[in-house]
């Protein structure tokens, strides 16, 4: 399944991971305060190329990738995913 940031970025997730038990526990850790637990919800969304894709999309001049920066590309992804599940015309 595609997602897209509002800049236009479009990358792939891990579609089984929506509906994981584990990624909503993760999920919730880091809504708790757990916030080093961002990478691991990464890995769990976009695998390990689509972590590094998202990476280079983010990196600043001085190369840099702010934790802010991942953790909002992040959260923008998954409500482009609920946009596009409601979007999306019902089954007749």
């Amino acid at each position: 399944m595609k997602a897209k940031l509002q800049d236009g970025f479009e990358i792939e997730l891990i579609e089984e991971s929506l509906g994981d038990w584990e990624f909503l526990e993760v999920l919730n850790d880091i809504d708790e305060g757990e916030t080093g637990l961002i990478v691991k919800a990464a890995r769990m969304l976009l695998g390990k190329n689509g972590v590094n894709q998202l990476k280079e999309h983010l990196r600043g001049e001085d190369k840099k990738i702010a934790v802010a920066d991942m953790a909002d590309a992040l959260r923008e992804l998954m409500e482009s995913v609920d946009t596009l599940k409601n979007s999306e015309p019902s089954p007749a």
